[in-house]
């Protein structure tokens, strides 16, 4: 089965207004995950990720599918102390070591200590190659 292309400068809904689609694609997430790496260090779900690796207690690297255009992406991230119910960080949680095709998330105590969390999240913004 052969799929079409739809070519447009302006997406337009009925009641809501419009829309130009460089700021869809301009402001959509390139990538995404929901992740442990407390017991185990696996996707939940994501997308556009190849793979996750456990570097060392509290550091993964994430490697895209689609790469960046460059690194000068954007990543947001957070990590929760707890699986599910109340709770938080308590410590540190950011994104390091930007290239193309990867990136560091790293998740450490108050006391700056890396540690592993049972419910990390990520998402990157920014151009493909």
């Amino acid at each position: 089965m052969a799929f079409g292309i739809i070519k447009a400068d302006t997406l337009t809904h009925s009641t809501a207004g419009s829309v130009g689609t460089d700021f869809v694609v301009q402001g959509s997430a390139k990538a995404w995950s929901n992740y442990t790496s407390s017991t185990t260090t696996s996707y939940r779900d994501s997308h556009n990720f190849t793979s996750i690796i456990d570097d060392e207690p509290g550091v993964t690297t994430h490697s895209f599918v689609s790469s960046m255009a460059n690194n000068d992406y954007s990543v947001s991230t957070s990590a929760s102390a707890v699986e599910t119910g109340t709770g938080s960080l308590g410590g540190t949680d950011h994104a390091r070591n930007y290239t193309t095709s990867s990136f560091k998330h790293v998740t450490a105590t108050g006391a700056a200590a890396l540690t592993d969390r049972p419910h990390i999240n990520n998402q990157v913004c920014g151009d493909l190659a």
